[in-house]
């Protein structure tokens, strides 16, 4: 139980930076478009939400570095694949996005092999 703890971690940890992000690029780069590229960044590395999704992902690797040790590269790798998934349904449903047919099928495949291989072991 121990060893799906940190790889539920990592997912969650990336999923909640990857989400931040989104959130707050749609703020700094409406809010200010005549601020360029410079700016966007400025605004992005000095947004307190921003840090947050920055500090969780780097406890993504921290949770990821227990990960393999408990359950072994071999096996945690593919687990990560599941972020492909993640990611846009969290989307979906923060952002209102569309998830095409081809890109649902796609993530059908990806959750298929990440059972695959989850199993092999």
């Amino acid at each position: 139980m121990d060893r799906m703890l940190w790889i539920t971690a990592t997912l969650g940890l990336s999923l909640y930076g990857q989400l931040i992000m989104k959130w707050r690029s749609g703020f700094h780069g409406t809010d200010a478009p005549d601020a360029g590229r410079l700016g966007y960044i400025f605004g992005m590395l000095t947004d307190p939400w921003v840090l947050t999704g920055l500090a969780g992902a780097f406890l993504a690797s921290i949770a990821y570095m227990l990960a393999i040790d408990k359950l072994g590269l071999s096996y945690a790798y593919p687990l990560m694949a599941l972020s492909f998934v993640l990611v846009p349904i969290g989307a979906v449903v923060c952002f209102g996005e569309r998830i095409p047919m081809m890109q649902a099928a796609g993530l059908t495949l990806i959750v298929m092999g990440v059972t695959l291989s989850a199993l092999s072991k």
